[in-house]
C-alpha cells in the first residue's frame, strides 16, 4: 500500500514538474514606470520565477549589449555598430513576479533616439523579445528533456532487470517518463514554430 501511495505522489510530481510550463506566445503594449517615467513598451508573460527569467535576461542580452542591473531595472547598452545606427540604443526592463510566474517587461528609452526612428527601433525590439522568450523556453525545456530520458533509461534497465510486482511498476514508471518526454517534445514543437 505505502509503495502505491508513493508511486501516486511521484507521477503526480513528475507531470506538476515536467509539464507547468505552459508557452504563450503571445506579446503585448504595455506601460510601466521605470526610472521615474512611464514607459511605452511591451510585455510577455512567463512560467518562471522572476529571478530566473532576469538571469536568463542577462545572459541573453550579453549576446548584443552591455547589461547593467539598475537594482529594480535593468539597462541594456546596444552599440550603434551592433543596431547599424548613428547613436547607442538603450533598452530598459523590469521583471515583476506573480503567483504563476512572472511578467517580463521592455521598453525602448527614447531620450536620444530620433522620433524618425522610434517605430523601427519598437520593432526589433519585439522581436528580440520574441527571440529571448523562445530561447529561454527552448533551453529550460531542453534541460526537462534530457533528465526525463536519462530517468527513462533507468527505469528501463529496472524493468529488464525486474520481475513480478516490481517489474510492473518499473514498466508504469517508464511508461510515465515516455509520455513525459512526448509532452516535452510537443511543447518544444510549438515553441520552435513560434513567431
Amino acid at each position: 500500500m505505502t509503495e502505491r501511495i508513493l508511486l501516486i505522489f511521484f507521477v503526480f510530481f513528475m507531470g506538476y514538474c515536467g509539464w507547468s510550463q505552459d508557452f504563450s506566445a503571445q506579446i503585448n503594449p504595455d506601460k510601466l514606470t521605470i526610472d521615474g517615467k512611464a514607459r511605452d513598451g511591451i510585455s510577455t508573460s512567463f512560467d518562471f520565477p522572476a529571478k530566473e527569467v532576469e538571469r536568463g535576461w542577462w545572459r541573453y542580452s550579453r549576446e548584443f549589449g552591455r547589461p547593467l542591473n539598475m537594482r529594480g531595472y535593468y539597462k541594456v547598452t546596444v552599440p550603434s555598430e551592433v543596431n547599424s545606427g548613428n547613436v547607442d540604443i538603450i533598452l530598459l526592463s523590469k521583471t515583476l513576479g506573480s503567483k504563476t510566474g512572472c511578467k517580463f517587461f521592455v521598453a525602448l528609452d527614447q531620450e536620444n533616439v530620433p522620433k524618425t526612428k522610434v517605430a523601427a527601433y519598437n520593432a526589433q525590439i519585439k522581436t528580440i523579445l520574441q527571440d529571448f522568450k523562445k530561447a529561454y523556453y527552448i533551453e529550460e525545456l531542453g534541460e526537462t528533456l534530457e533528465k526525463a530520458e536519462k530517468k527513462a533509461a533507468t527505469a528501463s534497465k529496472k524493468v529488464s532487470k525486474s520481475n513480478g510486482n516490481g517489474k510492473e511498476k518499473a514498466l508504469h514508471e517508464l511508461t510515465n517518463y515516455q509520455k513525459q518526454i512526448e509532452t516535452i517534445k510537443s511543447q518544444l514543437k510549438i515553441i520552435y514554430q513560434a513567431y
